[in-house]
């Protein structure tokens, strides 16, 4: 059991880190829908209006999100690492992880995009 767990852990450190970024872009898209705006402010502070703290006090995140953020309110990927979050020219975000070597741009990055990609493996 350990073997096929040490040999599968860094698969589903991945797909998590793209679920994760998945579930805050759609979270994204439902307050856009319901308010006619995106959040706005830093990272901490659009995830915080995403888990209630906008005026309606809705969240578009389930409370076990919390589990992801680090003590700023950053949201976190599976190495600890703090997701980008990369302003789209229509107000949104599209979050970006630096993958398990914590560097961003080149090729092991993950996005919303790779568990699309993983859910039809």
């Amino acid at each position: 059991g350990l073997v096929l767990y040490l040999r599968f852990w860094p698969k589903v450190q991945q797909r998590n880190a793209a679920l994760i970024a998945y579930a805050l872009e759609e979270a994204l898209n439902e307050f856009h829908s319901e308010n006619d705006a995106y959040p706005d402010g830093s990272d901490a502070e659009v995830t915080a209006a995403l888990l209630g703290e906008n005026p309606t006090q809705k969240s578009y995140l389930r409370s076990e999100f919390h589990h992801f953020l680090n003590a700023n309110g950053q949201v976190l990927d599976p190495w600890k690492n703090r997701f980008r979050f990369d302003k789209q020219p229509d107000g949104g975000f599209k979050l970006r992880s630096a993958g398990p070597n914590r560097t961003f741009e080149d090729e092991d990055d993950l996005t919303s995009a790779d568990a699309l990609a993983n859910a039809l493996d």
